[in-house]
């Protein structure tokens, strides 16, 4: 009778471990379904993901409703509709190879990519708002370690004669993860900047400088991030400092995730 009870106390307890560890598997990737940012004074603003499977359908908030087409497992159109005057905006995606080569917003601007030997890539902004004569507004570089964009370099092209205006963003990571670089195709969109990164920045630092006649005029923003984590190692919570001297800007921000 013993021995009968000791067998069954020792397949129930492999039994859950075995249940347990085929549950870790299934929920390794995780998926946001609502973000909460609350302004110190307390306005909260929600926005909410939908999926299909590993592809985002739509984003909404009480702003925009963004809806995203995707060609095979890649992002190639993302249409913005703004609901404070019904008005759209639609971004389209082209790749290579599986590599992003061209960003362009009807009637309004183009980006185009170029992916280097080293790992980093270039780009060149255009507005195309008075076609047929594009207009260069800057160029620029990014640069990466362990799928985080970790600098941008631009030079801003659009400037007047005699003029070097140059903007820099440095950014430092947490070794977590970063549940919108898990959705599929998000890390390809380059113009999306730090978000979509494998990890979670924990500081960006933003610098601008302006030559002219010899005389420089710099100045620099910083954001710092705070995130608390779940046992998986997923946000849940993240309080945000912006800071802006040069403008006299300060504040807080408090986001919460949920999956």
């Amino acid at each position: 009778m013993t021995k009968r009870i000791f067998i069954y106390w020792f397949l129930t307890i492999a039994f859950l471990s075995l249940s347990s560890c085929t549950d870790d598997l299934d929920d390794k990737i995780k998926y946001v379904k609502n973000i909460v940012e609350t302004s110190e004074s307390g306005t909260e603003k929600t926005t909410t993901f939908f999926y299909n499977q590993a592809q985002l359908v739509r984003i909404e908030s009480a702003e925009t409703i963004k809806v995203f087409t995707y060609t095979a497992d890649l992002i190639t159109k993302i249409e913005t509709t703004t609901l404070s005057n019904n008005s759209k905006t639609i971004v389209n995606y082209s790749y290579n190879n599986g590599k992003l080569q061209t960003v362009q917003s009807d009637g309004d601007y183009v980006i185009n990519y170029t992916h280097n030997q080293d790992g980093t890539i270039s780009y060149e902004k255009f507005d195309i708002s008075l076609l047929p004569l594009p207009v260069k507004l800057h160029h620029g570089k990014l640069y990466f370690d362990n799928g985080n964009i970790i600098r941008e370099e631009r030079t801003l092209d659009n400037v007047g004669v005699g003029v070097l205006s140059r903007y820099y963003v440095n950014y430092e990571y947490d070794l977590k993860s970063n549940p919108l670089h898990h959705i599929q195709g998000y890390e390809k969109l380059l113009d999306h900047e730090g978000i979509i990164s494998t990890n979670n920045y924990l500081i960006s630092t933003v610098e601008t400088s302006v030559e002219k006649d010899g005389q420089i005029i710099s100045s620099a923003s910083f954001y710092k991030n705070t995130f608390k984590y779940d046992k998986r190692n997923y946000p849940v919570e993240k309080n945000s400092l912006v800071s802006i001297p040069h403008k006299g800007i300060s504040y807080n921000l408090k986001t919460t995730y949920h999956y």
